[in-house]
């Protein structure tokens, strides 16, 4: 059993020395081994001497202060070191060298305020982690020669980020979420090959293309910052775009222009301040999965906003102050995956509402103010669940039965209904094994 589990060789080591730039001093180092007994190590010089020459996860625990020039140098045995939380305020240039396996690198949660030129020189790693500590200063050059998947600068204290931070550098994926970042020089970002981008919480105030000129680029996030206008070809350098947040932002408007003709199939527009969107502003989206304008403030549904867009899209409406549904609302689209129009003020719908609508896997009406359903209005479109829950329905006309015809799952409950007209609602869900219809859907 003892052999099967991954035994922690354990060193503490107790340094007296007079030189006061001795990395460590009266600190653990833990390196994970399944082939060693635990063994303790009274004092050691360097790093590299209690490290065996073999493929090995390092942690530091204690107090490290500063990284010296030198301190993590010709470990090539060095596999993953992970010195968080250690109280780490500055890593002089040049601590890191001949590290050739090193693939994660972990300096987050500590008290580090700049990232100086040539830190990172030559660096070729995986993964490294610079999250929540103070940084508001990255220096020309702090990644110099620099390769990585994934580097975390999340939860700093960023303003800015210059132009030749990065030189020569290749990058994955690159997170700057939770910072204070105003402004992104121009081409900062262009040369590293990003794929994902995260840029969530901080303080833009638009999306310039000169920034965000990155041509391999599929993933963006610029939720929560304070984005107030969109413009006509704001995208048109992400040419691979395919997954847009910009929820959180303090956007009224969108106009045409700027989704058009694009590889986006997820568009997150929720929780703006959006009372206007162009005519055709979506069009030509034909790789449209999710189109999602929840908690905005539109009081009308076009029929124009979209067409051509993919019959697996499911386009949210949800929590808005929409009052009505108009004549054909859904025409550009006939088969489409779901519509959410929940929580919104929709006291009317049109006779004509539902025309040239053919089918739909979801349409949720919930928590809406509709007081009267028109026996014709799914006449002509298949729906596999369709929600009316929590609105005004006192009653509805005519034999459920036959209204309901091309409707698998439905949502009823929740409606003031008159006595008869329940009882009625009642005998309908018992005959076709309705009995809860909408929480038997939900529950699978």
């Amino acid at each position: 059993m003892r052999s099967s589990l991954v035994n922690l060789l354990v060193c503490t080591f107790l340094v007296k020395v007079s030189n006061s730039e001795n990395t460590f001093e009266n600190v653990t180092v833990v390196l994970a081994r399944n082939d060693v007994p635990e063994t303790t190590v009274a004092t050691f010089d360097s790093l590299k001497e209690v490290i065996p020459d073999v493929k090995d996860e390092v942690r530091i625990t204690g107090n490290v202060p500063i990284l010296y020039e030198n301190s993590i140098f010709d470990v090539p045995s060095l596999f993953s070191l992970d010195l968080s939380n250690v109280g780490l305020e500055e890593i002089k240039p040049g601590a890191f060298g001949n590290v050739p396996l090193l693939n994660k690198l972990v300096l987050n949660s500590n008290n580090l305020t700049e990232i100086q030129s040539d830190t990172f020189t030559d660096l070729n790693v995986r993964y490294i982690d610079l999250s929540s500590n103070s940084i508001f200063l990255l220096q020309p050059g702090a990644f110099t020669n620099f390769k990585a998947y994934y580097v975390t600068l999340e939860n700093n204290k960023l303003t800015e980020l210059s132009s030749g931070v990065f030189e020569n550098v290749t990058l994955g994926i690159l997170n700057l979420g939770s910072n204070s970042l105003y402004t992104i020089a121009p081409k900062a970002l262009s040369t590293l090959g990003l794929t994902r981008l995260n840029l969530f919480g901080n303080n833009l105030e638009e999306i310039d293309p000169d920034v965000f000129d990155m041509q391999e680029l599929t993933s963006l996030s610029l939720n929560y910052n304070s984005i107030k206008s969109l413009r006509s070809g704001d995208l048109r350098n992400l040419p691979q775009l395919d997954d847009l947040w910009l929820s959180g932002n303090e956007l009224e408007e969108i106009p045409e222009g700027v989704f058009n003709n694009t590889k986006l199939a997820y568009l997150h527009l929720d929780r703006n301040h959006i009372a206007e969107i162009g005519s055709q502003a979506f069009d030509n989206m034909s790789a449209l999965i999710l189109l999602n304008i929840d908690s905005n403030n539109l009081t009308q549904w076009d029929n124009d906003w979209l067409s051509g867009v993919s019959r697996n899209a499911f386009i949210s409406v949800g929590h808005n102050l929409i009052s009505e549904i108009p004549d054909e609302a859904f025409k550009n689209y006939p088969q489409v995956a779901s519509i959410n129009l929940q929580g919104n003020k929709i006291r009317n719908i049109s006779d004509n509402a539902f025309d040239q609508l053919e089918i739909i896997n979801h349409f949720n009406l919930a928590y809406n103010e509709i007081d009267n359903w028109d026996s014709n209005l799914l006449d002509n479109v298949i729906i596999l669940h369709l929600d009316l829950r929590k609105n005004k329905l006192k009653c509805i006309e005519g034999d459920l039965s036959e209204i309901f015809r091309k409707v698998q799952l439905i949502g009823l409950e929740n409606n003031p209904w008159d006595e008869e007209c329940a009882k009625k609602i009642g005998e309908f869900q018992n005959k076709r094994n309705w009995i809860s219809s909408w929480d038997r859907y939900q529950l699978d």
